[in-house]
């Protein structure tokens, strides 16, 4: 026991000392910092070794991974369970004895009950899986070596159960499987599994493809909790209050929170948009550095690929292959498209005239001021597929835009790529193309007289460096509109996907500067006019939290107005309509893009 105890405290330390020292990939940065919602109280149980090659000290280190991951999720207070509890009842009853100093002991019924316990089995472990070598699922180590990367392959297999520690229901019971057949590349390690230090004896597979195949398991199995723990578990808000009593009805959920006392308020109607509690966060990031940033995305979108549903170490499906190598890797728990060999991919969209007015952004890594960034190019193509324009970004700062074989811009950023995610983005019109990264215009350029895009490829020129890879994270063409001034008069309504939030948050993002700017002006230019703001969301994520959510989105566009314009409060009114109301389908990553919007309604 006591040794055990000594091994369970060593393997947390280190875990800890990692966490705090590592670089967290920017997705789950995003959702640690700006997650609201409540929590659920969650336990991981025992971890069975059921696999030939899985030991049981292996089984209950990926537990102890997997319990440390989930308490760096915002939205769980995990629980000591197992000889923990045990030892803790030890301590508590040791408190009671009469031994220790009056009143200075733990005391019986304070220990907090957890609603949901997590159990599983390895069911496949396999370090050295057989099969086709390499990317790609059987290119060979003469292409997978350019890098200098092994092309060994490693499996495994978990079979996770989610249940009701109550009602000993089984809430959910799923099959998690993860492979990797690819490199060694040492920052492949952000976010809440990803940097986890591997406890016990998986410390013989680091830097192997068995880590990978590990961390992608532990990452799924995160994603699996997080999506299929129902709504009504996540009720804790903190200081003894609760929004429900434990094992409430979807019905009763629609009620407004339950305190410890247990006095509950009256339910709201489902009639109208559902009210929800004011934010308390900022309305919006400091926009300082974007008051010369003029974006403004497109409101239709054409082709928006976030990699959702992709595989690890298969090519991406949603593209076609012009040359090259290129397979899904997985980093902070995401998925990202890797290039380990000069190529080209081209987005699955038909080939044809460009609209008169469009806008593409690119998502891009750098792995720090210290490395020479890979070469990221987005190149415009004509009718018969061949290069007649490209913007580049590069090297230490540099970025290029250049069409017909003519350089027209070339400007260098104020300073080295930073380590994390960077985009790129152009807006074209009639009249002109501009390209930015980040929140930095680098090139304006008038319209090229015999420029007539039919496409769009995606070019990579990676280094022959496994610590500074080529990865792109999404990319997303879009249509432009009309003019805000020209929708309103024409429907009495604006429909803006410009106004931007990270998941699961209502504080507005930076780059929403322009459109913001946009209606203010209008604001400002009439001062008869009054707007209901309304947000909408796509049908991820329940509809009482999507209403909530789209609420407090509407809510903090309003304050947002109110303070940098000085828009009298009467003029405008929040509304939250979640996913009640879509444009599009649900049913692509397209129609959910054009879901997610902000409605600016005539009153």
């Amino acid at each position: 026991m006591f040794r055990t105890m000594q091994l369970t405290s060593l393997i947390i330390l280190l875990i800890i000392a990692l966490l705090s020292s590592s670089p967290v990939q920017a997705g789950n940065v995003e959702d640690n910092l700006t997650y609201q919602g409540n929590k659920a109280r969650i336990t991981v149980g025992n971890i069975k070794d059921k696999a030939s090659g899985c030991s049981w000290q292996d089984a209950e280190a990926i537990g102890e991974m997997l319990s440390t991951a989930l308490a760096n999720d915002p939205k769980f207070i995990v629980l000591a369970s197992g000889e923990e509890v045990d030892e803790l009842i030890d301590e508590i009853n040791f408190g009671q004895s009469g031994y220790v100093e009056e009143g200075r002991g733990p005391e019986k019924g304070l220990m907090e009950g957890a609603d949901i316990l997590v159990t599983g089995a390895i069911t496949s472990f396999e370090p050295n899986a057989s099969g086709g070598g390499g990317f790609l699922g059987g290119i060979k180590d003469k292409a997978a070596g350019t890098i200098g990367v092994k092309s060994k392959k490693a499996k495994m297999q978990i079979d996770i159960k989610i249940i009701d520690i109550r009602t000993r229901r089984i809430l959910k019971a799923k099959t998690v499987k993860a492979e990797s057949k690819n490199w060694k590349v040492k920052m492949f390690g952000a976010g809440m599994v990803q940097d986890v230090a591997l406890a016990g004896g998986l410390g013989a597979y680091s830097n192997e493809p068995m880590e990978t195949a590990i961390r992608a398991a532990l990452a799924k199995t995160l994603e699996l909790i997080s999506k299929e723990v129902p709504d009504e578990y996540y009720r804790y808000q903190g200081k003894g209050q609760y929004t429900k009593e434990y094992g409430a009805t979807e019905q009763q959920s629609n009620t407004a929170g339950q305190t410890s006392g247990g006095q509950t308020q009256a339910a709201q109607s489902t009639a109208a948009p559902t009210p929800a509690p004011e934010p308390t966060k900022p309305a919006a990031e400091d926009m300082t550095l974007y008051t010369k940033y003029d974006f403004v995305p497109g409101n239709k979108v054409i082709f928006y690929d976030d990699l959702t549903d992709e595989e690890e170490g298969e090519f991406p499906y949603r593209w076609n292959l012009e040359k090259g190598v290129f397979e899904i890797a997985r980093m902070g728990g995401e998925y990202w498209i890797l290039c380990t060999d000069n190529g080209s991919i081209r987005p699955k969209l038909p080939i044809g005239p460009l609209p008169e007015k469009y806008t593409v952004e690119l998502e891009f890594w750098s792995s720090g001021p210290d490395k020479t960034l890979p070469y990221y190019y987005i190149h415009w193509t004509d009718a018969d597929g061949r290069i007649i324009g490209e913007f580049c970004a590069y090297g230490q700062k540099a970025t290029f835009l250049s069409i017909k074989s003519k350089k027209l811009a070339g400007k260098e950023m104020p300073e080295k790529w930073s380590r994390g995610l960077h985009t790129m983005r152009i807006m074209a019109t009639t009249r002109s193309i501009k390209c930015y990264v980040d929140n930095i215009r680098v090139a304006n350029v008038p319209k090229v007289e015999g420029f007539e895009p039919a496409g769009f490829q995606v070019r990579a020129r990676p280094y022959k460096d496994e610590d500074n890879p080529w990865l792109l994270k999404s990319f997303r063409f879009a249509e432009g509109g009309k003019s805000m001034r020209d929708q309103l008069e024409e429907t009495g309504r604006i429909i803006t996907h410009g106004i931007l939030f990270a998941p699961n948050s209502y504080v507005i993002k930076g780059e929403s500067f322009k459109t913001l700017k946009n209606i203010g002006q209008l604001l400002e230019e009439d001062q008869d006019l009054r707007l209901s703001i309304e947000g909408h969301t796509d049908s991820d994520g329940s509809e009482a939290h999507n209403s909530e959510l789209s609420h407090n989105r509407s809510k903090a566009v309003v304050d947002y107005l109110i303070q940098k314009y000085g828009v009298s409060a009467d003029r405008l009114e929040a509304r939250g309509w979640g996913e009640s109301k879509p444009l599009d389908t649900n049913n692509s990553t397209e129609g959910k893009a054009n879901n997610r919007r902000v409605e600016l309604v005539k009153l």
